[in-house]
Protein backbone atom coordinates (compact mmCIF):
# COMPACT_ATOMS: atom_id res chain seq x y z
CA UNK A 1 0.00 0.00 0.00
CA UNK A 2 1.41 3.52 -0.74
CA UNK A 3 0.61 6.40 1.50
CA UNK A 4 -1.04 9.09 0.37
CA UNK A 5 -0.56 12.13 2.54
CA UNK A 6 -3.26 13.61 1.82
CA UNK A 7 -5.68 11.47 3.15
CA UNK A 8 -4.07 11.75 6.73
CA UNK A 9 -6.57 13.85 9.28
CA UNK A 10 -3.76 15.21 10.82
CA UNK A 11 -1.77 16.51 7.41
CA UNK A 12 -5.11 18.07 6.43
CA UNK A 13 -5.84 19.73 9.71
CA UNK A 14 -2.13 21.00 10.06
CA UNK A 15 -2.45 22.42 6.70
CA UNK A 16 -6.00 24.17 7.71
CA UNK A 17 -4.22 25.75 10.76
CA UNK A 18 -1.23 27.07 8.56
CA UNK A 19 -3.80 28.41 6.12
CA UNK A 20 -5.44 29.91 8.59
CA UNK A 21 -2.53 31.31 10.34
CA UNK A 22 -1.41 32.62 7.14
CA UNK A 23 -4.61 34.72 6.75
CA UNK A 24 -3.88 36.24 10.15
CA UNK A 25 -0.40 37.71 9.06
CA UNK A 26 -1.64 39.04 5.98
CA UNK A 27 -4.20 40.89 7.74
CA UNK A 28 -2.76 42.11 10.42
CA UNK A 29 0.31 43.07 8.16
CA UNK A 30 -2.23 45.31 5.69
CA UNK A 31 -3.86 46.69 8.57
CA UNK A 32 -0.54 48.05 10.67
CA UNK A 33 0.77 50.42 8.63
CA UNK A 34 -3.09 51.85 7.32
CA UNK A 35 -4.05 54.78 8.55
CA UNK A 36 -7.45 55.07 10.55
CA UNK A 37 -10.21 57.34 8.59
CA UNK A 38 -10.93 59.93 11.36
CA UNK A 39 -13.81 62.45 10.11
CA UNK A 40 -12.75 65.54 10.33
CA UNK A 41 -13.17 67.83 13.23
CA UNK A 42 -16.00 71.06 13.59
CA UNK A 43 -14.09 74.35 13.14
CA UNK A 44 -13.66 76.12 16.27
CA UNK A 45 -15.11 79.69 16.45
CA UNK A 46 -13.63 81.48 19.77
CA UNK A 47 -15.43 84.80 20.30
CA UNK A 48 -14.88 87.87 22.29
CA UNK A 49 -17.43 86.52 24.79
CA UNK A 50 -15.96 83.01 25.22
CA UNK A 51 -12.68 84.47 25.88
CA UNK A 52 -13.61 86.58 28.49
CA UNK A 53 -15.95 83.75 29.97
CA UNK A 54 -13.11 81.61 30.22
CA UNK A 55 -10.12 84.04 31.88
CA UNK A 56 -8.81 82.82 35.02
CA UNK A 57 -9.47 84.49 38.09
CA UNK A 58 -6.81 87.01 39.30
CA UNK A 59 -5.20 85.44 42.46
CA UNK A 60 -2.58 88.11 43.66
CA UNK A 61 0.95 86.93 44.09
CA UNK A 62 1.25 87.20 48.12
CA UNK A 63 -1.86 84.70 48.14
CA UNK A 64 -0.11 82.10 46.66
CA UNK A 65 3.31 82.52 48.08
CA UNK A 66 1.01 82.42 51.57
CA UNK A 67 -0.24 79.33 50.55
CA UNK A 68 3.31 78.12 51.04
CA UNK A 69 2.83 74.67 48.30
CA UNK A 70 6.48 73.12 48.84
CA UNK A 71 6.75 73.53 52.25
CA UNK A 72 9.62 76.36 52.06
CA UNK A 73 8.58 78.50 54.86
CA UNK A 74 10.20 75.56 57.27
CA UNK A 75 13.31 75.84 55.42
CA UNK A 76 13.83 79.74 55.43
CA UNK A 77 16.80 80.41 58.23
CA UNK A 78 15.23 83.72 59.38
CA UNK A 79 12.06 81.51 60.24
CA UNK A 80 12.13 81.81 64.35
CA UNK A 81 12.39 78.37 66.27
CA UNK A 82 9.21 76.44 67.01
CA UNK A 83 8.63 75.70 70.72
CA UNK A 84 6.53 72.90 69.16
CA UNK A 85 7.94 69.13 69.27
CA UNK A 86 9.84 68.00 65.98
CA UNK A 87 8.13 64.79 64.17
CA UNK A 88 9.87 62.52 65.93
CA UNK A 89 9.07 58.98 65.19
CA UNK A 90 10.17 56.45 67.61
CA UNK A 91 10.95 53.32 65.19
CA UNK A 92 11.98 50.76 68.44
CA UNK A 93 13.79 50.61 71.17
CA UNK A 94 16.90 48.28 73.27
CA UNK A 95 16.56 48.68 76.42
CA UNK A 96 18.68 45.59 77.81
CA UNK A 97 21.60 45.04 80.14
CA UNK A 98 24.17 46.86 77.32
CA UNK A 99 23.89 50.82 76.51
CA UNK A 100 20.37 51.54 75.79
CA UNK A 101 19.58 52.89 72.45
CA UNK A 102 16.31 54.17 70.42
CA UNK A 103 16.05 53.89 67.21
CA UNK A 104 14.46 57.37 65.66
CA UNK A 105 13.13 59.28 63.05
CA UNK A 106 12.63 62.68 62.69
CA UNK A 107 10.17 63.42 59.94
CA UNK A 108 10.82 61.43 56.63
CA UNK A 109 14.12 61.16 56.91
CA UNK A 110 15.68 58.16 57.88
CA UNK A 111 15.88 56.33 60.79
CA UNK A 112 18.68 56.87 63.40
CA UNK A 113 20.14 54.59 66.10
CA UNK A 114 20.33 57.00 69.46
CA UNK A 115 22.29 56.61 72.62
CA UNK A 116 21.94 58.27 75.99
CA UNK A 117 22.67 61.70 75.15
CA UNK A 118 22.83 61.97 71.50
CA UNK A 119 20.21 64.96 69.72
CA UNK A 120 18.02 64.96 67.16
CA UNK A 121 16.01 67.46 65.99
CA UNK A 122 17.31 70.06 68.75
CA UNK A 123 16.09 67.66 71.48
CA UNK A 124 18.37 65.27 73.66
CA UNK A 125 17.39 61.31 74.64
CA UNK A 126 17.69 61.55 78.43
CA UNK A 127 16.12 57.51 79.19
CA UNK A 128 15.11 54.62 77.14
CA UNK A 129 12.79 52.05 78.34
CA UNK A 130 10.90 48.71 76.57
CA UNK A 131 8.75 50.43 74.07
CA UNK A 132 9.53 53.84 75.31
CA UNK A 133 11.73 56.82 75.25
CA UNK A 134 12.11 59.85 76.88
CA UNK A 135 13.57 62.80 75.24
CA UNK A 136 14.70 66.66 76.86
CA UNK A 137 14.43 69.61 74.74
CA UNK A 138 16.15 73.31 74.99
CA UNK A 139 13.52 74.87 77.38
CA UNK A 140 14.39 70.94 79.67
CA UNK A 141 10.79 70.68 79.16
CA UNK A 142 10.41 66.69 79.25
CA UNK A 143 9.25 64.84 76.10
CA UNK A 144 7.86 60.73 76.52
CA UNK A 145 7.38 58.98 72.62
CA UNK A 146 5.80 55.43 72.79
CA UNK A 147 5.85 52.95 70.25
CA UNK A 148 2.92 53.03 67.77
CA UNK A 149 0.59 50.20 67.31
CA UNK A 150 1.13 47.35 65.11
CA UNK A 151 0.03 48.39 61.84
CA UNK A 152 -0.67 52.22 63.00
Amino acid sequence: MIWAPWHDLRVRATAGVAVLAFALAVRAASTAFAEPRVAPAAPLIITASAVARSAPPQTPLAQLVALDPFGLAELAPDAAPSAAMPPIVLVGTFAGVGAPTAICRLGVSPARILHLGDTLGGWRLQQVSPGMAVFIDGAAVRHELRLSPVGK
